[in-house]
């Protein structure tokens, strides 16, 4: 890793996708081409022959994944693969859907400019998220024993009808459990959208996510409270949802599309579980 490559100084903020602990893949989407993503090796390397025989074949392997990925996701007429490097010797590959009428086709999205791209929705990070994990498993992140004991330490306040009930890893909620009972329901899911893999975003994309995630519960017909994830050691508050009748797998998933290390959740009158949403990879 250098101090001064652009691509090793990469921050891991809502770009990123999905990761191991060999490479990552982000989010390279512009209004122009708007099913781009990059396959960005770790480690500082320049050539493909530079790596072992393994690493060569789980990088292609991934790259595969991710085209099959952006087809799923985007239905491009066509697909663009490249790997170049050329400004920055460090190894990535591009892995770009593209369409007739996109601003430089038929070109590669590096040349000239031909017309004004066709408007085309930008898709929720969530939906490639949950795409990527359907066929690479879950991300390997680095969770730090500091940041795993904030985690495990906060509370999670959710405002019950009836008044704030402050949930805690380990510990029941009888107040929880009488909204619970109310709702028909004997299962619960605590699920924040913001700051993903515990990396601080802006406002705006914050804002969007918790919207995209309020309206993934909502619309599968769930009963839906605001809570908000509080670290009096950490010095931090984030916003999150609790949901009832969601289980824990089904959270677990959920968690992981929209980039959280880790969900909250229960059963009616048991203890409350943290559950990763990553494969733990420790400092």
């Amino acid at each position: 890793m250098s101090d001064n490559c652009p691509i090793c100084d990469d921050t891991p903020g809502h770009h990123w996708l999905w990761r191991d602990d060999r490479l990552r893949v982000i989010d390279a989407r512009d209004p122009d081409h708007p099913a781009f993503l990059r396959v960005i090796w770790n480690g500082h390397v320049r050539e493909m022959t530079d790596l072992v025989d393994a690493d060569r074949d789980h990088l292609m392997n991934v790259v595969w994944q991710v085209e099959r990925c952006v087809r799923d996701v985007a239905q491009p007429e066509k697909m663009n693969l490249g790997s170049l490097g050329n400004m920055v010797p460090h190894l990535h590959w591009h892995v770009i859907g593209r369409w007739p009428d996109d601003a430089h086709f038929p070109g590669s999205v590096w040349g000239a400019k031909q017309r004004e791209s066709a408007p085309r929705p930008r898709l929720p990070s969530a939906l490639w998220r949950a795409t990527l994990l359907a066929r690479l498993g879950l991300p390997t992140v680095q969770v730090s024993d500091a940041l795993a004991g904030a985690y495990e330490g906060s509370d999670y306040a959710v405002a019950l009808p009836d008044g704030e009930a402050v949930l805690n890893v380990g510990a029941p909620s009888p107040a929880l459990d009488r909204w619970l009972a109310a709702q028909g329901q004997a299962q619960w899911a605590l699920i924040s959208a913001v700051n993903p893999w515990s990396s601080h975003c802006d406002e705006d994309s914050n804002r969007a996510a918790h919207a995209a995630l309020r309206a993934l519960l909502t619309q599968r017909g769930l009963a839906v409270l605001d809570a908000q994830n509080r670290s009096a050691d950490a010095g931090w508050t984030e916003t999150s949802l609790l949901c009832a009748g969601l289980s824990g797998e089904e959270a677990l998933r959920i968690g992981a599309a929209f980039g959280q290390n880790a969900v909250l959740t229960g059963d009616a009158g048991q203890p409350a579980r943290l559950r990763w949403c990553v494969r733990r990879q420790d400092d």
